[in-house]
């Protein structure tokens, strides 16, 4: 228990010092707004999507898995949830072994 109330007033400590320490300074480029016409590109990213067969191929594989999505898929979306199975694996791992 007292691991556990550690780690948390270590969370909560870090993060006030981490957004403390990052000063926003405002010089008014808030407020400038850019007009593109249609002919133009835009450079903002299509907006990802989640693919459950990469995230279950990383979380039930682990690194495996990954090896697997990258051999065998070339989108990148499920490339990276594949990824994001493996740190959700880790996780729950790293959260189970704590508990022993």
């Amino acid at each position: 228990m007292k691991k556990i109330l550690f780690i948390m007033l270590a969370l909560v400590t870090l993060s006030t010092t981490i957004y403390a320490s990052f000063p926003v300074t405002s010089n008014g480029l808030a407020t400038d707004s850019v007009v593109l016409q249609d002919s133009q590109l835009t450079t903002e990213a299509p907006p990802a999507e989640f693919h459950f067969g990469g995230f279950i191929l990383g979380l039930l594989l682990g690194l495996i898995g990954v090896g697997l999505a990258y051999i065998f898929s070339s989108d990148p979306d499920f490339r990276r949830n594949a990824w994001y199975g493996l740190g959700t694996w880790m996780i729950i791992w790293l959260l189970l072994m704590s508990a022993v």
